[in-house]
């Protein structure tokens, strides 16, 4: 389910919301009840470190490091 960013024209509020359907779109804005609410581009984040990190003695311990010993995730 996309998760789309809002902001309010009225007090400049930034709101979050989970949209399944049309009813879910926000009509108004929850900090000051103003109907000016638009979708906003959303940031992402690219290239961020693994989730994985493990320690171990390079190409013991799993067979993802290479022969050279290097570990794909970072050990």
């Amino acid at each position: 389910m996309p998760i789309f960013e809002y902001e309010c024209g009225a007090c400049g509020g930034r709101l979050e919301r989970l949209v399944r359907n049309a009813g879910d779109v926000p009509k108004s804005c929850p900090a000051c009840g103003a109907r000016k609410i638009s979708k906003v581009l959303s940031t992402f984040s690219v290239g961020a470190a693994p989730a994985h990190k493990h320690e171990h003695t390079p190409s013991a311990a799993c067979s993802s490091c290479s022969s050279s010993g290097a570990c794909p995730y970072g050990g």
